[in-house]
């Protein structure tokens, strides 16, 4: 009986990205890691309460490991969003626009970017720094994780994302915030 309590108490012990439960979410993020550069197209529907119908965009997506994630839209308006290492870059030329400001400054906005940035890494260590994290299906099949944010703050803005795939491929993001919710379809390229 002792015994048993003391396997116990070790097992609570361990990380949770150790524990038997979580290897196939480990797998998961492991295989995710080991693509180096990915690119893809998207669309995405913003619904917003205020408004009637939906906005719709769409555009590029590119992924360069470790750590640049590339998002261009190129219709109804045209806009790049770019995040490498710890700086977000935001332009929108026909406006004249350029904002940069390093991630670090902007805390929810950090956490947002780790939801997408840190998936396609494959880092859990980072994604649970910023969510609780849900997972659902396989590794190399279908799945789901549900990333529901841990500060207060970003809490009163968004209520939890969903990133959906298949295997080692990103293929949605669906995000339910204060302000509406945004479903994201992603193609990979061949």
């Amino acid at each position: 009986m002792r015994r048993r309590a003391a396997m116990l108490g070790v097992a609570a012990l361990l990380p949770s990205a150790l524990r038997a439960e979580d290897a196939p979410l480990t797998r998961l993020m492991q295989a995710l890691a080991g693509v180096r550069e990915r690119h893809a197209r998207f669309t995405e529907e913003k619904v917003i309460p205020e408004l009637d119908l939906p906005l719709p965009n769409e555009g590029t997506l590119s992924w360069i490991a470790p750590d640049r994630l590339e998002k261009v839209t190129l219709w109804p308006i045209q806009e790049r969003l770019v995040v490498a290492g710890g700086r977000l870059t935001y332009e929108r030329t026909d406006r004249g626009v350029q904002r940069a400001f390093a991630l670090s400054e902007q805390h929810e906005m950090q956490a947002l970017v780790e939801a997408i940035r840190g998936t396609l890494a494959g880092d859990l260590v980072i994604l649970r720094q910023h969510y609780e994290v849900a997972f659902e299906g396989r590794s190399d099949g279908p799945w789901r994780l549900v990333l529901m944010p841990i500060s207060v703050r970003l809490r009163s803005a968004v209520q939890r994302i969903v990133v959906t795939g298949e295997a080692s491929e990103l293929l949605g993001v669906d995000t339910e915030g204060s302000g509406g919710t945004s479903r994201m379809r992603i193609t990979p390229a061949p």
